[in-house]
């Protein structure tokens, strides 16, 4: 008799946990996550229902593993992490608009890249980025971090007037945007 197949989020938690202070994290991560998001409507239906449109599942000075939402029609300001990421999505899509630093200071848009259901994305430790819902139900995905992300100094970028701040609330809030 063939076994149910399951998503078990603490146990993913738990795994990453492990996985990010192993041999070959990097790798490591993006197998437990594109595992995780293999069936995304399994995933979709086990997720328990977020209050919160980011969540912090768990953070430590190794790891820091969201869950995100993303809701159609809104992108959030460009920026970097200072750490590698992986994102895993499993219901809507993601788009992420990746620009690259000119000389010049200025930021170009060097390319976009859509996570689908189903999707792992990996992010060097400098990129910068912004990202979007691209689909019309709410994007939902596992973001990790290779590192602790609300500890490490971060920037904003403001695509408009190329302009580059200290990653905050404020800042934040003032820079997301209804497309």
């Amino acid at each position: 008799m063939q076994q149910a197949k399951t998503f078990d989020l603490d146990q993913l938690v738990s795994d990453l946990r492990a996985a990010a202070t192993g041999e070959d994290a990097v790798e490591q991560i993006r197998l437990l996550l594109q595992k995780a998001v293999q069936d995304p409507q399994l995933t979709w239906s086990s997720m328990p229902a977020f209050e919160n449109d980011e969540t912090i599942l768990f953070e430590d000075d190794s790891i820091s593993i969201w869950h995100c939402r993303f809701q159609p029609g809104h992108t959030v300001p460009a920026h970097d992490h200072q750490m590698r990421a992986t994102i895993a999505v499993y219901h809507g899509a993601e788009r992420n608009d990746f620009f690259e630093k000119m000389p010049s200071g200025e930021l170009k848009r060097s390319e976009t890249v859509e996570v689908t259901a189903g999707d792992v994305l990996q992010i060097k430790p400098d990129a910068v980025h912004a990202v979007g819902c691209a689909s019309q139900e709410p994007c939902c995905g596992i973001h990790v971090y290779q590192g602790n992300l609300t500890q490490v100094e971060r920037s904003l970028f403001d695509t408009d007037s190329n302009l580059a701040m200290p990653y905050s609330k404020e800042n934040y809030a003032r820079l997301t945007r209804a497309d």
